[in-house]
């Protein structure tokens, strides 16, 4: 709580404090907090300690304070946090705990890409995107519809 509240508005910390949720709006700013627990949840010991927001396009993260740029290894704390969340946040619903963590998911893709320099070269940015379309059929079904790609795409 005393992390959470040294980045955030009084009333963003004290209604807000799950971890790397879209934690509602300031102004344009989203927050995704990563350090403070939510009275209903579970934790293992893989919660990262930083903090993402994100304005309209630009996803910002700091740690201690201090503006990082992104890296590989926000995007791995970011995973393991996700598969932990989805492990033992049993008092959730499960669907509840999977859109979360899909969330997540989309998040860590989007600091990777940023983190690999997505974002400034074309070539890098088509290469990636081809290795994230990567869907979990052998055979895609017609209806299969990819909603991390879309995010990416219009993201980076």
């Amino acid at each position: 709580k005393i992390l959470q509240e040294k980045f955030l508005p009084t009333a963003l910390s004290e209604k807000y404090s799950i971890t790397v949720k879209s934690a509602g709006e300031e102004g344009n700013k989203r927050y995704f907090i990563a350090s403070a627990p939510d009275k209903d949840q579970e934790w293992g010991d893989n919660r990262p300690s930083f903090i993402v927001t994100s304005d309209d396009w630009n996803i910002t993260i700091r740690e201690d304070g201090k503006v990082t740029p992104a890296s590989h290894q926000h995007s791995e704390a970011l995973i393991e946090f996700a598969i932990d969340y989805l492990k033992n946040n049993k008092k959730q619903g499960l669907m509840k705990r999977i859109g979360r963590c899909m969330g997540y998911l989309q998040v860590a893709a989007e600091i990777e890409a940023l983190a690999s320099g997505a974002d400034k070269d074309a070539v890098v940015r088509e290469a990636l995107l081809r290795d994230f379309d990567n869907p979990p059929f052998k055979k895609v079904p017609a209806y299969w519809f990819h909603p991390g790609l879309t995010y990416l795409k219009g993201r980076i």
